[in-house]
């Protein structure tokens, strides 16, 4: 039986007025509204599906402010059992994932999903970290997740790059990473959010976990200032018969090198 926990991370569909935090350990920004992470909320609907191929229970966490409990609600909507938030805003993925693994270590499991990155930072790393923190086999890009052939694995499809894919059996407890795309995500009507909009919620300070009580003298990075690219040259629409239009290419391109 699976004992399911899933990372999500709320994400903001558009921001205005970014700025970078007094402690320089963020950035701030107004954001009209915040959604789940699309490759978290793939990870959701395979943990929901994998709970009635083999049943057990589903657990969804997040680390975000009180807007993150939207996030957490989508996922109780969706069939989640459970619900845990950690109040904080981080960037620092090696922060983030240890106030994760702290959280995780204090509920029954023996999976762990998460998505591939997060849309807003595209760091692609807080999966890897909490299998390594838990030491526990893990597996990135996942596309598919089946019932083991021994009890105590599951069977995993992951993709490897240049467009091959790669069957595994991985032992449990594990960590899998899932690629976006894999099991369709589902539509929540307004009427399922609104049942689920008081149900509990377990949520945990920065300063309740191990790792949020470890105070760095030098932090892990520092945000210097964020802006958008310059804008250096325009494109360029090169016009004529296919003939000048190849050799027009070929000038640019020596040019160039």
């Amino acid at each position: 039986m699976l004992k399911t926990i899933v990372c999500t991370k709320a994400v903001p569909g558009f921001i205005t007025d970014p700025k970078v935090s007094d402690k320089q350990d963020n950035v701030e920004y107004q954001a009209g509204t915040v959604v789940i992470n699309e490759s978290d909320d793939y990870a959701l609907e395979e943990a929901v599906k994998l709970k009635r191929k083999m049943g057990g229970s589903v657990t969804v966490i997040s680390v975000g402010p009180l807007t993150a409990q939207k996030v957490l609600q989508t996922g109780l909507a969706k069939n989640a059992d459970n619900a845990i938030r950690i109040d904080g805003q981080l960037l620092d993925t090696t922060k983030t994932a240890g106030l994760l693994v702290d959280a995780i270590r204090q509920t029954e499991f023996n999976l762990v999903l998460t998505g591939v990155e997060s849309r807003d930072t595209m760091a692609s790393q807080v999966g890897l970290l909490i299998a390594e923190k838990l030491a526990v086999p893990f597996s990135y890009a996942v596309t598919e997740i089946e019932p083991g052939d021994e009890e105590g694995t599951l069977k995993v499809t992951k993709e490897i790059g240049a467009g091959l894919k790669q069957c595994e059996s991985i032992k449990l407890p594990a960590v899998l990473c899932l690629q976006t795309g894999t099991t369709p995500t589902s539509f929540v009507p307004l009427k399922k959010m609104m049942m689920v909009k008081n149900k509990p919620v377990k949520k945990y300070a920065v300063t309740d976990l191990e790792t949020g009580q470890q105070e760095s003298e030098s932090p892990e990075f520092r945000v210097d200032a964020v802006f958008p690219p310059a804008e250096e040259t325009m494109a360029e629409l090169i016009k004529g018969t296919m003939e000048e239009i190849a050799s027009k290419t070929y000038t640019k391109i020596k040019e160039a090198i």
